[in-house]
């Protein structure tokens, strides 16, 4: 007969080990499933106990995130707080949320969880800084995403990078094409969506931006091995990076607490 494990309110996580990372997913389905697979690449261990532990609630019935931003519609925000409160209270000790878009209402969201939001924008805008040397407005930046996120940008607006008129002229190709790919991705037609976003990003190369940004989570899910050039920077990527070093770094300050008697 298996013995049940007794029920009891723990400081700690689930099953009483370190709290694990929680991710608010379903923005859309398979970029969670790419983010997920990166975070396990990134993890570099050599046994299934190392790996990062994290509790992904990918619930997709979340409002469009883009569309609701159109409208002026907050609809998104309460659904992905449900979500965060969910897994504050499934006792995760972190969030990442691996949509650019919902970062829109960022302040938002980090005012409202009483853990840590591992901030996607925050720290690829970080990320950029330590590649390059130089603040993000102070390098010629294009990034491609949502029409949300294209017309709110999360990063940098192109004319702040001195572009001029000829980049802004094509800038309405280059959303329309972008969100095509999105949509391909969300309805399973990812041979299409690789192959259309190898043609936008070599269009964008034409305008010689240091930097192209893949500042939507189902680009970074198609991006192949675009994301291994110098010049792309995938948030998605650097978002994995940040929840190992958030485990890392919580690893290390509890092995170094010492309880006052």
């Amino acid at each position: 007969m298996i013995d049940v494990i007794p029920r009891h309110n723990s400081p700690s996580g689930p099953l009483g080990q370190r709290k694990p990372l929680g991710v608010v997913g379903g923005m859309g389905s398979l970029a969670t499933a790419k983010f997920l697979e990166v975070l396990a690449r990134k993890s570099r261990v050599e046994r299934d106990q190392d790996h990062i532990p994290f509790v992904a609630l990918s619930l997709p019935s979340i409002s469009d995130r883009s569309q609701a931003i159109s409208i002026g519609s907050d609809a998104p925000l309460r659904q992905i707080l449900e979500r965060a409160y969910w897994l504050e209270k499934a006792g995760c000790g972190a969030i990442a949320i691996p949509c650019n878009t919902a970062h829109l209402w960022v302040s938002e969201i980090e005012q409202a969880l009483s853990v840590k939001l591992i901030n996607m924008v925050e720290i690829t805008r970080q990320a950029i800084h330590d590649l390059r040397g130089s603040e993000i407005h102070n390098i010629r930046s294009i990034a491609l995403g949502t029409s949300a996120s294209m017309h709110q940008p999360l990063y940098v607006r192109p004319s702040e990078n001195g572009f001029g008129n000829d980049l802004s002229h094509a800038l309405k190709d280059i959303q329309r094409e972008t969100v095509e790919i999105i949509a391909d991705v969300k309805s399973g037609k990812i041979k299409d969506a690789r192959t259309h976003l190898a043609h936008v990003v070599k269009s964008v190369r034409s305008f010689d931006p240091d930097i192209i940004i893949l500042a939507c989570s189902e680009l970074s899910a198609v991006s192949g091995d675009l994301v291994d050039d110098n010049d792309i920077i995938d948030p998605i990527n650097i978002l994995a990076d940040a929840c190992v070093e958030w485990w890392t770094t919580e690893g290390q300050s509890r092995s170094n607490y010492r309880p006052t008697s």
